[in-house]
């Protein structure tokens, strides 16, 4: 029996890829936010990553915390905005467990890696693991809470000679409110300077929430970022370069059949490494053959995302999707406009679909008007249904 190599692919909700391939623009800009903060004596605006579900977002908050303990050795706070329930009060609980830490070690001049998420600090120095429990509690949902333990944290970086990072993850179900609480916050200290860099990750949808000025003006200035689909250099290079470094390379026929699949959508390539990996086994190399067999496995999976989202639209719904579906499909960009010539309906009579699928997170609208489905590869799958059915 031939020795079990691990998998080096990683489908799934946040699970770092083993090769980070593109989103140069994105880290270049942490990059120039964090050596504003750490040099220049400037709070960086923001950063705001937007982009539909399996492109990355929550991966790339990741390697820009990563980059900031690397580069700079600063901790970072993570929080996740969830539909129920406030984030605030996490982020304040995990800027004072920050504080604590920062005034308990000197990361100026030691390479530490510190991250706090999911109601915990993790520390990471030299080898040496620890961790500091926090409780979110709910009345430190308020400005006042904040922003002293914002200014206390800050003055401890500052003695220190380091700094905060905070990202936030799912920002379009935060509330409108807490959001404004923060970035006031923030905002009102502008002028102190503070070395703190703020990046955050959202659906598209989020557009629409600045748009109507739900959004805080503060967020106006920031440096949005769009996360899509990979180019087709750094998609292969994404696909090739796992398998390569496990030592079982993939040939050049077997990813280009493997990406006619995939595309460029970052999940869909880890899912196919993944099946075609599998499919390798006792290999030496991912063939043809191998990306042949894999096919069907990465199609049944990538289905599963598109169903989910199918099941949750009411019938009026899965019409209007179906519209969308087959104007994308005869090479037309979808919009209110030509979807609902589509239906054969006045745009005002169904523009209520629209919103509610835009609400659901079903489909996201691009400056112009221009509608798209918030996961790749749907509406060819939705004609592939029709035509089943």
């Amino acid at each position: 029996m031939a020795e079990r190599v691990e998998n080096p692919y990683r489908p799934g909700f946040n699970q770092p890829p083993l090769v980070f391939a593109g989103r140069t623009d994105v880290l270049d800009g942490a990059a120039e936010a964090l050596a504003v903060a750490a040099y220049d004596g400037r709070t960086p605006r923001p950063l705001i990553l937007l982009g539909p579900r399996g492109v990355g977002k929550t991966v790339t908050l990741g390697e820009i915390s990563e980059l900031a303990a690397e580069t700079h050795s600063w901790p970072t706070v993570h929080v996740e905005a969830k539909v129920t329930g406030p984030f605030l009060a996490e982020i304040t609980a995990g800027v004072r467990s920050a504080g604590r830490l920062l005034a308990g070690e000197d990361l100026a001049h030691r390479r530490s890696r510190i991250r706090v998420t999911g109601g915990k600090v993790e520390a990471r120095a030299f080898g040496v693991g620890g961790e500091v429990q926090f409780d979110a509690q709910g009345r430190d949902a308020e400005p006042a809470h904040l922003g002293s333990a914002l200014t206390e944290t800050m003055r401890i970086a500052v003695d220190r000679g380091a700094g905060l990072v905070v990202t936030v993850d799912e920002v379009q179900n935060a509330d409108p409110g807490e959001l404004s609480m923060l970035f006031g916050v923030v905002q009102e200290h502008v002028p102190d300077g503070w070395p703190l860099v703020l990046a955050l990750a959202a659906l598209p949808t989020l557009r629409e929430s600045r748009g109507r000025r739900r959004l805080p003006t503060y967020l106006e200035r920031a440096e949005w970022h769009d996360l899509d689909t990979l180019p087709p250099g750094e998609a292969r290079q994404a696909l090739v370069g796992p398998a390569q470094q496990a030592g079982r390379p993939t040939t050049p026929a077997a990813a280009d059949l493997l990406l006619d699949h995939a595309g460029g959508y970052p999940y869909a390539i880890q899912v196919a490494g993944h099946f075609a990996w599998r499919a390798s086994h006792g290999s030496r190399a991912i063939g043809v053959d191998h990306a042949r067999s894999a096919v069907p496995k990465i199609e049944a999976d990538l289905a599963k995302l598109f169903r989910s989202r199918w099941d949750d639209a009411s019938p009026r719904e899965q019409q209007y999707l179906r519209a969308m579906a087959e104007v994308a499909g005869r090479g037309e960009v979808p919009r209110g406009g030509t979807v609902a010539a589509e239906l054969g309906a006045p745009v005002t009579s169904v523009s209520y679909l629209r919103a509610r699928l835009l609400r659901k997170g079903t489909i996201y609208r691009q400056a112009g008007g221009a509608l798209h489905f918030i996961t790749p590869g749907m509406g060819a799958w939705i004609r592939a249904l029709d035509q089943e059915d």
